[in-house]
């Protein structure tokens, strides 16, 4: 997926008006539930 390189969890978390280190605990959970997964530095939903 050259033209869609996924979100990094900075860009994300400006995006969300959130703090960082919240996604840096959370991302990990829901890439083993099976809802993103982490490609190179970017993250993308699954479905």
């Amino acid at each position: 997926m050259q033209g869609q390189p996924g979100i990094t969890i900075p860009e994300l978390a400006v995006k969300m008006g959130i703090k960082q280190n919240y996604l840096y605990r959370v991302l990990p959970g829901l890439a083993q539930e099976g809802k993103v997964r982490k490609s190179g530095r970017g993250w993308h939903p699954k479905g």
